[in-house]
């Protein structure tokens, strides 16, 4: 597929999935280029690496010596550049062909699942890089101790993040995969549960015949998928049931401690420096995967306890005298799992802000929404962060609150604008502030952050 080309352009290479194959496509030798809607974290590490970035998509992009063409989802049939691509006649692939193509020269190692994936890959690619397997990462979440996305590696294993809101994770045969769980969720592709369900199972059948599914036993569609397909599987779980899963388990403020059994027989005892007991459950599945692969158990542990989390995923930006939480939580179940996480601290208030993330999954989940912030002591909504969406007519931050509050009192809808002042003359010391949401909030973290000094 590649083995000919040496030009490669991506159009939204700022995607989170985008940046980090050109990051590995460059490292491997192409040249690359991309262009975005607007400037990020991604784009900007991509200029210091080396990568000419346009901002804004315009056909004069598209240079002489462009010999293929690679775009995501998020990309719509009449961007200017794919127009110019197709007039050209230069090849266009969409990101998971490359991915895919990339996965089957190596020995593939894919996670997927609603909730949990991100920290999932990256804790298994630090994993495999502290154990000395120089594996080859992409990752759908900035590495904190690694200030990347992706890397290539000299060894012989790639691991990657399993997209499944397009259903493009169908194209991938990894040799091992992970499967963390199945939600209703990406209601703008899925028409129905059903429809999501026979996708996993689909991309849980091409693991490959020498391999291993790793799926959570405390999901109950992966329970069901599991007995269908005739493929080696390992579980795990909370559920003593599982054949791996946490006991003894203590969370702390600054570390969680828990021994894991295998089979029946307790392991050894783990530390992990990132909250939440929903990365216990996460950790379930790389614990087994490093069995699997005869990772040393103190190796394992090590790895375990010096792995940092990844950003925006209960990231802490200020400890005191108030603290600032930036996390990713998106999707009803995220909400809760992020909230519980923050009640540990045992602060004053949870005083959380919330900028919902696409209209389908705002107006789908609507009253979903309403039972997630149980554990909030005061809640701030704000307008939806589009995405590629068009809006849905009635469907709006409004909406949402109005809708929350038929189960929660303290909710309040602001424009973003009005988000930071209200807080600065609200929150007292001791308070934890919560931000959450997949699209641009973090730029209003930022600004609280350079407004409380």
């Amino acid at each position: 597929m590649l083995n000919r080309i040496k030009r490669i352009h991506f159009v939204g290479i700022g995607g989170i999935g985008m940046s980090g194959l050109a990051r590995v496509l460059s490292d491997m030798g192409y040249r690359v280029s991309g262009s975005d809607k607007v400037e990020n974290l991604c784009t900007r590490k991509l200029r210091e690496k080396g990568i000419e970035v346009f901002i804004g998509h315009e056909n004069t992009n598209i240079k002489e010596d462009v010999e293929l063409i690679v775009y995501s989802s998020s990309i719509s049939k009449d961007n200017p550049e794919l127009k110019e691509a197709m007039m050209k006649k230069i090849p266009i692939l969409h990101r998971s062909d490359i991915l895919a193509y990339l996965m089957h020269s190596k020995i593939g190692i894919a996670i997927a699942g609603a909730h949990g994936k991100t920290t999932i890959t990256a804790l298994t690619s630090h994993l495999l890089r502290e154990a000395g397997f120089e594996p080859t990462a992409l990752v759908g979440g900035w590495l904190n101790q690694y200030d990347t996305n992706a890397w290539l590696g000299r060894g012989e294993f790639l691991v990657a993040e399993a997209d499944e809101s397009d259903g493009s994770f169908r194209k991938f045969s990894p040799v091992y995969s992970i499967i963390s769980n199945i939600d209703f969720e990406h209601l703008d592709y899925y028409k129905n549960i059903d429809e999501i369900v026979s996708a996993y199972q689909s991309f849980m059948e091409k693991t490959r015949s020498q391999g291993c599914i790793f799926y959570c036993y405390d999901d109950i569609y992966l329970r069901e998928v599991i007995k269908r397909i005739n493929l080696r599987s390992i579980s795990y779980g909370f559920d003593y049931r599982a054949d791996v899963y946490p006991k003894e388990i203590h969370l702390n403020k600054d570390h969680i401690e828990f021994d894991s059994v295998y089979f029946g027989k307790t392991i050894g005892r783990f530390k992990l420096q990132i909250p939440g007991r929903h990365n216990i459950l996460n950790t379930q599945a790389v614990v087994a995967l490093a069995i699997e692969l005869g990772i040393n158990l103190e190796k394992l542990k090590n790895a375990l306890f010096s792995f940092q989390g990844v950003r925006r995923r209960f990231q802490i930006r200020k400890r005191e005298p108030i603290m600032v939480v930036d996390d990713y939580a998106h999707h009803p179940n995220e909400i809760k799992a992020t909230l519980a996480t923050a009640k540990t601290f045992r602060k004053k208030r949870i005083i959380a802000v919330f900028q919902p993330h696409r209209y389908t999954r705002t107006y789908y989940l609507k009253e979903r929404f309403g039972d997630a912030f149980e554990l909030a002591d005061k809640l701030l909504i704000t307008d939806i962060y589009p995405a590629d969406e068009k809006p849905i007519m009635g469907v709006n931050g409004l909406m949402l609150c109005k809708e929350i509050m038929k189960k929660k009192k303290d909710v309040l809808y602001l424009e973003k604008e009005k988000i930071i002042p209200y807080l600065l003359n609200t929150i007292e010391r001791d308070d934890l502030i919560l931000m959450l949401g997949a699209g641009d909030i973090v730029n209003l973290t930022d600004e609280l952050l350079k407004k409380l000094g």
